[in-house]
């Protein structure tokens, strides 16, 4: 029989601390993007294989780094932020984090709203079925 997974024991991500995680996060997919470029430029390859690559590192660290080790993407760690599902209470899967970020670009400022409400969960979080909570 599956257990279900109480809310009330956990705390809910401070919406400020999600931007910065975010913030951070993005900064980490465009540190991605220089360094493969850099160790690109040494191999002869050809440009649009290269320039397939150069984008495809970090769209894939920033769709799927919450399904790191504890649903911790690394800019989530520092603030101790954690991605779980919302039934299971178990850290962010692979689809999940694919789920909640793949469109996340496109819904930015609906995305940036969402968190503010009561339930802070933005559409990704919806689709995924998972919230951000503090660790602890």
């Amino acid at each position: 029989m599956h257990e279900i997974f109480d809310l009330t024991e956990v705390t809910l991500a401070h919406p400020g601390k999600r931007y910065q995680g975010q913030f951070i996060d993005g900064l980490i997919a465009v540190f991605l993007f220089f360094i493969t470029h850099h160790l690109l430029s040494s191999i002869e390859m050809d440009a649009s294989v290269a320039g397939g690559i150069k984008l495809l590192v970090p769209i894939c660290y920033f769709v799927f780094s919450d399904a790191l080790p504890g649903g911790q993407s690394l800019g989530k760690k520092p603030f101790g932020l954690r991605v779980i599902s919302k039934t299971t209470g178990k850290p962010c899967k692979v689809w999940q984090s694919f789920m909640r970020n793949a469109f996340s670009p496109i819904l930015g400022i609906i995305d940036a709203v969402l968190i503010l409400s009561k339930q802070r969960q933005r559409l990704g979080d919806l689709f995924a079925n998972t919230i951000v909570v503090k660790d602890g």
